[in-house]
């Protein structure tokens, strides 16, 4: 699964989010990959510093969150290899529901949309 989260045409960020075995090939865990979009996000604060009311330390905190989004699968979240249905559990069911919510509340919060492929 991909996110994009977009400013007008600019990706900001492409985030993948899929299934991956361990290097045994005895279990399944997930896997996220966030890579920020610099032509994305200059266009983006080009834009938002003119406006004066635009809080820019916060914008670098909320985008930071979204960057170290794989800090949070594997820090906070049980994300060790278990059978495939556990694992496919853990990926759209907890995880999942949890990446989708920081990525909408992020997007919703600065006027971007998502496109999840």
């Amino acid at each position: 699964m991909t996110y994009k989260i977009y400013y007008l045409d600019y990706p900001l960020f492409d985030i993948e989010y899929y299934l991956k075995t361990d290097d045994k090939k005895t279990g399944w865990y997930s896997e996220i990959r966030c890579l920020p979009i610099v032509e994305g996000i200059t266009r983006f604060l080009k834009v938002k510093f003119t406006m004066k009311d635009f809080d820019y330390e916060q914008f670098i905190k909320d985008a930071e969150g979204v960057q170290e989004i794989r800090g949070l699968l594997y820090e906070t979240y049980d994300n060790r290899p278990k059978d495939p249905e556990d694992a496919r559990q853990f990926h759209y069911h907890v995880f999942y529901e949890a990446l989708d919510k920081i990525l909408h509340e992020f997007a919703d919060k600065y006027g971007l949309f998502i496109d999840i492929d």
